[in-house]
């Protein structure tokens, strides 16, 4: 008797102490700060509120939404542009902190947001970027080059000058990481807080390791096939933000065979190592399916300088 009561009392003190350990964790989430700022925006934009929203956007926020059409805070609030995913409902929501740059996401079915907040100097929490996207099939079919693309733009040359060292940093980073040299995917790739990429058409991506393996079948396919290597997309646009801890990053990008995404990314240093932390590739509906050019014909001299020298 004494046994079997001393289990049960055992039993319920686990019990308690798990229940405590989830109610701490549940009121964690309830009380972070950003989390709080971020339901409240997005009921704001719900609702047409503007004074709210002003006061919890930042002056240069930018909103990339399912289409792939980008809207600053005034032509967003002028087109009363409403959340994909609603401030309210069985929603699973993700945050990752890199100092002054919280990133979170909402997700509900298909639908994801993903929210970039971030602290200047003074006044506090501000949400600087917002890109949703409702994942869905391809309508048209993505085509391979036949013929060699250098990795010219962001390999070689990039239409962008860093204004900071960390800026200098993360560009150096992800022009490494886009290089297509063994290794340097994997070596700039976070998993820290198991990290997953979300595009248009895919969705999040699967863990870094079954990535890594992805990425090598597919260089050895090409390889054994002898297929003419084809770079990775180029961009034409971005803007940077560095808060020091952090820097985030939106950009226009072509694709080879594909439509054009808009790209939303946040890097930070991990172990000595700036990673590309979080990143949402949103398909431009309205842009055509794009190729680059053979270099035998259009004589890019960038390109043929490239290939001369391998």
């Amino acid at each position: 008797m004494k046994r079997w009561f001393m289990t049960l009392l055992l039993t319920v003190v686990i019990a308690a102490g798990v229940l405590a350990a989830l109610s701490t964790r549940r009121a964690a989430a309830a009380d972070d700060e950003v989390i709080t700022a971020d339901r409240a925006v997005t009921a704001a934009f719900e609702k047409g509120d503007k004074a709210m929203i002003n006061k919890l956007v930042d002056p240069e926020f930018t909103w990339i939404d399912t289409d792939g059409m980008m809207w600053p805070l005034r032509e967003a609030l002028e087109s009363h542009v409403k959340p994909l995913v609603p401030s309210t409902g069985d929603i699973k929501v993700t945050e990752h902190k890199y100092g002054n740059v919280v990133w979170i996401q909402d997700n509900l079915g298909k639908d994801y947001v993903a929210h970039t907040w971030v602290k200047r100097d003074k006044g506090g929490w501000k949400l600087l970027q917002t890109s949703e996207i409702s994942v869905h099939p391809r309508d048209y079919t993505a085509v391979r080059p036949n013929y060699a693309v250098p990795c010219i733009n962001p390999c070689e040359y990039v239409p962008y000058k860093p204004q900071t060292e960390n800026e200098k940093a993360s560009l150096a980073a992800w022009m490494e990481q886009e290089s297509g040299k063994p290794g340097m995917w994997a070596k700039h790739i976070a998993d820290n807080y198991d990290q997953r990429a979300v595009s248009s058409y895919g969705g999040p991506r699967g863990p870094k390791s079954q990535m890594v393996a992805a990425i090598a079948k597919a260089q050895e396919e090409v390889a054994a096939k002898h297929q003419p290597e084809v770079a990775t997309v180029p961009f034409l646009w971005s803007r940077w933000w560095d808060y020091g801890t952090a820097v985030v990053m939106i950009s226009v990008q072509p694709t080879y065979g594909e439509r054009a995404y808009w790209a939303s990314r946040v890097f930070a240093p991990l172990n000595g190592t700036w990673m590309m932390m979080e990143s949402y590739h949103n398909y431009i509906d309205a842009a055509p399916v794009m190729t680059a050019v053979p270099l035998d014909q259009s004589k890019d001299p960038k390109g043929l300088k490239m290939i001369s020298q391998k």
